[in-house]
């Protein structure tokens, strides 16, 4: 069964109340990008000016995140030393975690204290990115994050199609763990993200632009099959 996780790159909580109420009711899981300027070019919240006084307040418990009970909330941390942070995320309580392998010196660290928490945490991978740091932590992590370009940080990013052989590969070898695919996941690239062994699709531009958000949804976990499989053929060496 495919999972579709509404996503957002928040410039302020504004905009992720805004948007997340739109799935309400429609999504079980909804995931937050957050990005520090260091790992990517672009800063989001809680790192623009001025935003970091509104998750300490969350964290000694003055406010709450929005929408915080209504949706298992999902934390993708494009950041440098994601160590430093992931107690806060905790404390105001989102229960799964994005960590990238090319994020830390401290995987062990970071995937310890999320699962010593009761939480997720599965691994983020760019498609240049290293399959060795990812396979050496796999046994301790929920799921694995695949991006689809190595652009991250950003909206409307296109697919970059070099990443479906990849995917295809790590499902044939480890077909129990489940796959995330984030950036490039519209109605044209589900039927193959999900051929090539994805179970969840993180998307906010193809939900969110449309006018009917249900529908939408639907369309992205029931895409028709794709007629050309070549690319599921294709073996690389992880």
């Amino acid at each position: 069964m495919v999972e579709i996780i509404p996503a957002v790159i928040p410039q302020n909580l504004n905009i992720v109340m805004e948007r997340f109420e739109k799935v309400r009711g429609l999504a079980r899981r909804v995931q937050m990008d957050v990005v520090d300027g260091h790992y990517a070019p672009p800063t989001t919240w809680p790192f623009n000016k001025g935003q970091m006084d509104e998750l300490l307040k969350m964290v000694r418990g003055e406010e709450r995140f929005p929408l915080i009970n209504e949706f298992e909330f999902q934390v993708d941390m494009l950041v440098l030393h994601p160590a430093e942070y992931i107690p806060d995320f905790l404390s105001i309580g989102f229960k799964s975690f994005v960590i990238h392998i090319d994020s830390t010196d401290h995987m062990q660290v970071c995937v310890e204290t999320i699962k010593n928490a009761g939480c997720e945490v599965g691994l983020g991978i760019k498609p240049s990115g290293d399959m060795q740091t990812l396979l050496q932590f796999l046994p301790q992590v929920d799921f694995v994050q695949f991006m689809g370009n190595n652009k991250v940080g950003y909206n409307q990013v296109e697919l970059d199609e070099k990443v479906l052989p990849k995917i295809a590969t790590f499902h044939k070898m480890h077909p129990s763990v489940p796959i995330q695919i984030d950036i490039g996941v519209n109605f044209d690239t589900a039927s193959k993200l999900i051929a090539a062994g994805c179970t969840r699709l993180i998307s906010g531009s193809a939900i969110f632009n449309s006018p009917n958000i249900a529908e939408a949804i639907e369309r992205l976990k029931n895409p028709p099959i794709p007629e050309n499989k070549s690319f599921l053929e294709m073996e690389i060496k992880l």
